[in-house]
């Protein structure tokens, strides 16, 4: 992965004034959430760190959690999807790139109700 990437996302996190954190098929007691301050931004796009010099995969299936990027007046910047257990997909990396804190991700979706699983502790 060449440097421009690394500034692309860079520049979604810097403009993102809002992020919506939404299951992709929501069961039980899962649902979205809202993200909005800049502190929740600045730890979110953290937990969403990818391993830029990895090679893109491609995953089959549609993801299991989405986050849609906005930026003023509300507009879409971008949308990323998690894998659960797999990594973060963007159209501008043509495919999944691992994420770095993975397990912190997924306690972070858990606490907030964004899905509704066990994490297994060692």
């Amino acid at each position: 992965m060449d440097s421009a990437a690394l500034r692309q996302v860079d520049a979604l996190w810097v403009a993102a004034r809002s992020i919506e954190v939404s299951p992709r098929r929501p069961e039980g007691s899962e649902r979205s959430v809202m993200v909005g301050g800049v502190n929740e931004i600045a730890e979110l796009a953290g937990l969403l760190e990818v391993e830029l010099e990895a090679a893109p995969f491609t995953c089959m299936c549609l993801g299991d959690v989405s986050f849609m990027v906005r930026g003023e007046l509300g507009a879409v910047l971008g949308v990323l999807t998690h894998h659960l257990g797999g990594g973060l997909d963007w159209h501008r990396w043509d495919g999944e790139l691992p994420l770095l804190r993975s397990e912190e991700l997924t306690e972070w979706l858990i606490r907030h109700g964004v899905v509704d699983l066990v994490v297994p502790r060692p």
